[in-house]
């Protein structure tokens, strides 16, 4: 790693949580050192950050995040950050990577002895944010509604360039010339044959692509938690993150949208950008407002 999270005071643990067909399904939780929170007076339970990794369900690992996200904010925030490395596709079928996510998620908020109830720190599971880039981010959002669905509180969600909704079913008023526009200008490798390509790999039947866990954009967005939607203007993901974060507000979700022009997908993740830098403040600033 190029940034251990022990150089800050954190540390960071692989274990496995059971699913529901007995798979062991691998988690990482990296949480502050009693060292650091004795030094910092912090006595009161921790908020967890929940986090679901891109990679377009294909490929991704738990360190696929960090460099956009675990890294800025092991510095300001006492969090126990719990990522999960759910099963791929082509290998496995939709819906596996949802329901792997979900079982780790309802794990977590149970009672029930686990992983999670043996820490070394105690997570305040009434404060549980859920984080995701990509396709990772697309879960976030399916784990949102399933949560809301349940009468799950959560404290806000946080969307990096999300997949929210397969092409072949994006909703024709955010269309131009009855063609996603994003889709068309897309002028990186990471363009819109890439996503193509993942859609057709993930969702062989297109008549799947109007279920709403695998297009979040098009289910019911109504009293979700507060959201922030950070969207890359030069990204073939750009039009469906804006239309996602439009329909949030339509249904009265307090939605925070950040529109970086000029940047490609994975543009959080190249330090050296400008954007790069306003996205990081944007991203703690948010968080030290929600937590």
């Amino acid at each position: 790693e190029a940034h251990p999270p022990e150089s800050v005071g954190y540390v960071a643990h692989l274990a496995t949580i059971k699913v529901r067909d007995g798979a062991e399904i691998s988690v990482r939780i990296s949480h502050p050192t009693s060292g650091r929170l004795q030094e910092k007076g912090v006595t009161s339970p921790l908020p967890v950050l929940f986090v679901t990794h891109g990679g377009g369900c294909l490929q991704g690992t738990h360190l696929s995040e960090e460099a956009w996200l675990y890294w800025h904010l092991y510095e300001d925030f006492e969090l126990v950050i719990v990522s999960v490395e759910y099963r791929l596709a082509p290998e496995h079928k939709f819906p596996v990577w949802i329901e792997d996510s979900w079982d780790v998620l309802e794990t977590l908020l149970s009672s029930k002895k686990s992983v999670f109830s043996d820490l070394d720190v105690e997570m305040d599971i009434k404060k549980v944010l859920l984080a995701g880039s990509s396709s990772g981010a697309g879960i976030s959002a399916v784990l949102s509604q399933m949560c809301r669905d349940k009468g799950i509180l959560l404290s806000g969600i946080i969307l990096n360039v999300p997949v929210v909704c397969d092409y072949r079913h994006f909703p024709a008023q955010h269309k131009s010339e009855g063609q996603i526009s994003s889709y068309r200008q897309a002028v990186e490798t990471f363009g819109s044959g890439a996503m193509v390509m993942v859609w057709n790999v993930t969702q062989p039947s297109e008549l799947s692509g109007l279920d709403s866990k695998v297009s979040p954009l098009l289910g019911d967005l109504s009293n979700l938690p507060r959201h922030l939607v950070f969207v890359a203007g030069q990204d073939a993901l750009r039009d469906e993150g804006v239309a996602y974060a439009t329909k949030l507000r339509e249904n009265g979700v307090e939605v925070e949208l950040k529109v970086f022009s000029g940047v490609p997908h994975h543009f959080a993740q190249i330090s050296e950008l400008k954007a790069t830098a306003r996205f990081q403040k944007i991203l703690r600033e948010t968080l030290a407002r929600w937590l």
